[in-house]
């Protein structure tokens, strides 16, 4: 029975893996291309934009991803480990559950010239945020609890907390314990998730439309309307800033991973060396001051927004998205998990770790040959190339805590693989996918380029709509729709973790 059982799913789950993920072929072929002539390279060069574009990138992408990783590491730093650790963490959701565009909507309707801060303060005048400075900080702190929250996933507590009550105990301070301790445990992990908060942070269009700089706008804004219009020469151009943009996650990944072993050989040994850390940490302080962010934007958009219904058509169509797209990640994964590759596949986390416009330009390719642009089917499609990863990052460390003494009990029990899958790894995995699920529906509903690309501008979502108000319109809409986007995603996520504390309370003796 299991391998009658195991060939018809490999297959299966293989089959479905490459038609979420071949729109990575046409992608590759669409940027090599036009990189081929040199008139392109030339039309590149002379375009006026440029400069400006590529700093205010550089800015806004290097302030995100060195702020998340500071915000991130300071928290370890300052609450790690501790009761106030795993309030933090529990409390995280409270701003992985607020949208980027909700949060961003947010940051605008405070900060831009004429919003609730210089209302209140009205000696202050807004300044002129050529570089991206703004969008930079929105996006660490965001980012900042996602870094946070990865590491929560990944950091063995347990055995790691014995040894930093030793060092405590023998007088090293909390930098040393950071850097001598964890930074060396979590480090294969923290890399790979900077490197995805480096790709996003290069590649956001949605929140840098929302919170500017506008004109001229960063590279991924700029090859976004270049890629928008029907001139091939001006798509040709596009593309090339989409190569640009990876030239620029390649260099700036290898800058960072150079200054990681430089910094690595200049510590020194546990030479006996102490520096005693006397400052007193707020902790409680502390640990509510990312959640506290996200409650502040709630805030705002409730302070904002025209209280009437929204269009039920964007909540109808949002929640069709991701609901479906998540629904279909999570049976595929948990499929993959189980009969797909054990080791290897390394290509599965590439749409976390490359820039989202070429791939949506690849899926937009395929569409169109295809005949089915503009058609529910395909956004639904274009969605899972995103779901899938994210979903598959917090699900597969879970798959892999999984005991295996209990797979081996059952198997001494006569149990088959099927069964062992149904009956004791799925119960198992029950709070963790909860979780998953939650993320996934997080991801389909922030996704703005597939959505309008592949939709042919057909399905308007919540996300679509603050977007395009965000440009120009009422305030109070503009808050209004950011407020139903995050009261979405936020019922879904309140939704997950009630089942999950359910199914922790009614299955105590799987723990």
């Amino acid at each position: 029975m299991v391998s009658s059982l195991r060939h018809p799913l490999s297959v299966l789950v293989w089959l479905a893996m490459a038609v979420i993920y071949i729109p990575l072929l046409p992608a590759g072929a669409m940027l090599v291309t036009p990189a081929l002539s040199q008139a392109n390279w030339q039309s590149l060069a002379d375009d006026p934009q440029l400069p400006q574009a590529l700093a205010a990138t550089l800015v806004s992408a290097i302030i995100a991803t060195l702020g998340a990783l500071v915000i991130a590491l300071f928290f370890i730093t300052a609450l790690w480990p501790g009761e106030r650790w795993r309030r933090l963490c529990s409390h995280l959701p409270w701003l992985l559950a607020v949208p980027h565009v909700a949060f961003a909507t947010s940051v605008l309707l405070t900060f831009a010239e004429g919003g609730l801060f210089y209302q209140v303060c009205t000696f202050c005048s807004p300044q002129l945020d050529r570089y991206g400075i703004g969008l930079g900080l929105t996006l660490a702190v965001k980012e900042g609890a996602f870094v946070l929250w990865a590491i929560y996933a990944v950091l063995p507590e347990t055995r790691l907390a014995q040894q930093n009550v030793v060092l405590q105990t023998l007088g090293y301070g909390r930098i040393q314990r950071l850097c001598w301790l964890v930074l060396p445990t979590i480090a294969p992990a923290l890399g790979a998730v900077m490197l995805a908060v480096l790709a996003w942070s290069l590649s956001v269009v949605d929140m840098a439309i929302i919170l500017g700089p506008g004109n001229p706008p960063t590279l991924a804004v700029l090859a976004w309307q270049w890629l928008s219009q029907g001139d091939a020469q001006q798509q040709a151009k596009g593309m090339l800033l989409c190569l640009v943009l990876l030239t620029l996650l390649a260099l700036l990944a290898a800058l960072g991973y150079g200054v990681w072993k430089a910094w690595r050989r200049t510590l020194p040994g546990l030479s006996g060396i102490r520096h005693s850390s006397a400052l007193v940490v707020p902790e409680k302080t502390l640990s509510w001051l990312l959640p506290g962010c996200g409650i502040l934007c709630a805030i705002v958009l409730l302070f904002l927004a025209r209280h009437e219904d929204v269009a039920r058509s964007f909540i109808a169509t949002s929640l069709a998205f991701g609901l479906l797209s998540s629904l279909l990640a999570l049976a595929l994964i948990v499929i993959w998990l189980e009969w797909g590759p054990q080791r290897g596949a390394q290509w599965v986390w590439l749409p976390l770790a490359l820039p989202a416009l070429p791939l949506v330009s690849g899926q937009y390719v395929v569409a169109l040959t295809l005949g089915i642009d503009g058609h529910f089917t395909a956004v639904l499609w274009s969605h899972l190339l995103w779901v899938v990863p994210w979903m598959l990052l917090v699900l597969q460390p879970a798959w892999r805590r999984l005991d295996p003494r209990l797979i081996l009990t059952a198997r001494t029990l006569g149990w088959r693989r099927a069964k062992i899958f149904w009956l004791l790894k799925c119960p198992l995995l029950v709070r963790p996918a909860l979780l998953a699920f939650a993320t996934g529906f997080s991801v389909s509903m922030a996704q703005y380029m597939p959505t309008l690309w592949l939709g042919a501008g057909r399905f308007a979502t919540l996300n679509t709509e603050t977007v395009a108000l965000s440009s120009g319109g009422s305030i109070p809409v503009l808050a209004q729709r950011a407020l139903g986007l995050l009261l979405v995603t936020g019922i879904i996520f309140g939704i997950a973790a009630l089942l999950s504390r359910l199914a922790g309370r009614y299955r105590r003796g799987l723990r």
